[in-house]
């Protein structure tokens, strides 16, 4: 723990202005966040799991029927986890809680994160995108974890 103080030019966080790393006037309660992609797995480990996608600071399931190969390579990339091994659908890494996002993404495999490819509302208006449908990911990252 550490009173940090960082203008922003910083390269690591090594470099912001701080009290000395082992001196804080701070409790656990105050610790800070940071989020550093707009896309997590879960309920698996940090190269698998159930997709999560945060649109307007909402976290929010992926739906099996608006997403392919295309758009795992794309996640799989981002979270410097490798390439896509399987992509998942049925829940197969639990239901979850989040809202569902319905809108087809459609990568074209050259994007460095998942929100830079494009959506749209055009998939089959007739497929029931509930939570038993969450999509789900596994990464070559995934074995790399256990070695």
């Amino acid at each position: 723990m550490a009173f940090v103080r960082c203008v922003g030019s910083e390269s690591t966080l090594k470099d912001c202005e701080s009290a000395g790393w082992d001196r804080s006037f701070c409790e656990h309660s105050k610790d800070a966040g940071v989020i550093c992609s707009e896309v997590r797995l879960i309920g698996g480990s940090r190269c698998s799991g159930r997709l999560e996608i945060l649109h307007n600071q909402t976290w929010m399931s992926v739906c099996d029927a608006v997403f392919d190969q295309q758009d795992a390579e794309v996640v799989c990339r981002e979270l410097d986890c490798g390439a896509p091994v399987q992509v998942l659908g049925a829940a197969a890494f639990d239901k979850g809680d989040a809202q569902m996002w319905t809108q087809e993404i459609q990568c074209r495999r050259n994007e460095s994160q998942i929100h830079m490819c494009q959506t749209s509302f055009k998939f089959t208006p007739n497929y029931n995108c509930t939570h038993k449908n969450n999509v789900g990911l596994l990464c070559t990252g995934t074995c790399c974890l256990f070695q």
